[in-house]
């Protein structure tokens, strides 16, 4: 091949599923750079919440040649725990397939060491994408918010909801719409398992109430702490109107703080925070005195209350097919970027790794279509356009069925 039919993909994103896309093309021989805004794995901690690679997640991962030593850094999860928050008393469904526990640094973390010590892969921290643009040969180019710029024959948006590369290109920016649902969550941490809880579940804990309008997911993590999201809904708020969750952001403030902006609201004061414990406390004792006996007083010191989740719902525009990808097949978009999810199912995580393979496979089958064994920049451009058209099939339903979980059974 020639340079010029040599591929030179730029990953903008270094989360979970750009890290896999990463492993995956080169794994067909596809030299990538993955360009990511934080500059330390340790300034993801306040998106720390549980992730739980189920089915998809583990045959993605599997693909990657990364499942035996995730099955080492993660947690077992091989049981739901249903725990009456009130008597303390503990019922065990065991799960058809056992999912593996991590908080999101250690993923990250794990899928990054992975990725860096293979020689088709750069990692670069600290560089946030703010546009993509074409440039005058139709090759791309990645601006950074430095000012620094990077060229490159394709670009796979993995980053996130909010994602500069879907807005850089109107084919792909005008399709997706943010919707927001009526639920949200409270994120506390205690920061050490209760004693006498087995480790090999996720809990649900229900206060002794159901007028109460919320219940606990509660995670352990493989660093000794447990991960406890109190899901919560606007009539939870309507109810107790000091749990009511931050002023939904306006469109043009969407992402101007990154993956902050929904999972780190801190309080507007230091105050504020001890009142949040304080009347988290006192319902707690109420309605769940064995959960708050179990976890502490302290873990109530760290909540954190979230805005509300949301979705990204993609449409057809101007009677065409929904498509992650644009016309050319030079930019794709995997995880988030193309189809983020409620929380309510667990799936955000484990579709966007499984994207990372879909997309491996659209290139797989164009080369063996084709009878080359060496990816060109050809190729894998009629591979990202048979992605793009093919992937929503699957995505979308698992977004409708999520967003729906998201609603009160009372709706």
């Amino acid at each position: 091949m020639s340079s010029s039919d040599e591929p030179n993909v730029i990953i903008v994103g270094g989360g979970p599923g750009g890290l896999l896309a990463a492993i995956m093309l080169a794994d067909v021989g596809v030299k990538s750079t993955i360009f990511e805004r934080s500059s330390e794995p340790d300034e993801w901690s306040t998106k720390s919440y549980t992730i739980v690679t189920g089915e998809r997640g583990q045959a993605s991962l599997k693909r990657g040649g990364c499942l035996e030593s995730a099955e080492e850094a993660g947690m077992p999860r091989k049981c739901i725990y249903f725990f009456d928050g009130s008597s303390g008393e503990r019922k065990c469904i065991p799960k058809k397939i056992a999912g593996i526990g991590f908080s999101r640094p250690l993923l990250v973390d794990f899928l990054e060491k992975h990725a860096s010590a293979n020689p088709n892969i750069l990692v670069k921290r600290g560089a946030g994408v703010s546009k993509v643009t074409r440039d005058a040969e139709q090759g791309l180019q990645a601006h950074f918010e430095d000012d620094t710029i990077v060229s490159g024959s394709h670009v796979i948006g993995a980053d996130g909801k909010w994602s500069k590369v879907r807005q850089s290109f109107p084919s792909l920016y005008k399709q997706g719409e943010v919707v927001t649902c009526p639920s949200y969550g409270v994120h506390m941490v205690a920061l050490n398992f209760p004693e006498g809880w087995p480790a090999d579940g996720t809990y649900v804990i229900r206060p002794k109430d159901e007028e109460c309008m919320f219940y606990i997911i509660a995670s352990p993590v493989p660093t000794g702490e447990l991960s406890i999201s109190m899901v919560c809904y606007d009539e939870t708020a309507t109810k107790y109107p000091w749990l009511a969750p931050p002023d939904d952001m306006v469109p043009e403030k969407y992402g101007s703080g990154g993956w902050g902006d929904e999972y780190s609201c801190l309080p507007s004061t230091e105050n504020s925070d001890l009142v949040l414990a304080n009347q988290l406390a006192e319902l707690f004792e109420k309605e769940m005195p064995a959960f708050l006996a179990a976890v502490g007083r302290d873990s109530l010191n760290t909540a954190r209350i979230n805005r509300r989740v949301s979705w990204l719902r993609m449409t057809g525009i101007e009677g065409k097919d929904v498509t992650y990808s644009t016309e050319d097949g030079r930019v794709a978009l995997i995880g988030d970027s193309a189809h983020a999810v409620t929380p309510s199912m667990g799936e955000g995580c484990n579709t966007a790794m499984e994207s990372a393979v879909k997309l491996a496979d659209s290139i797989l089958l164009k080369m063996k279509e084709r009878e080359i064994e060496r990816c060109t920049s050809e190729v894998l451009s009629a591979a990202f356009c048979e992605y793009g058209l093919s992937r929503p099939k699957d995505t979308q339903p698992i977004q409708e069925k999520s967003a729906a979980a998201s609603y009160s059974k009372k709706k």
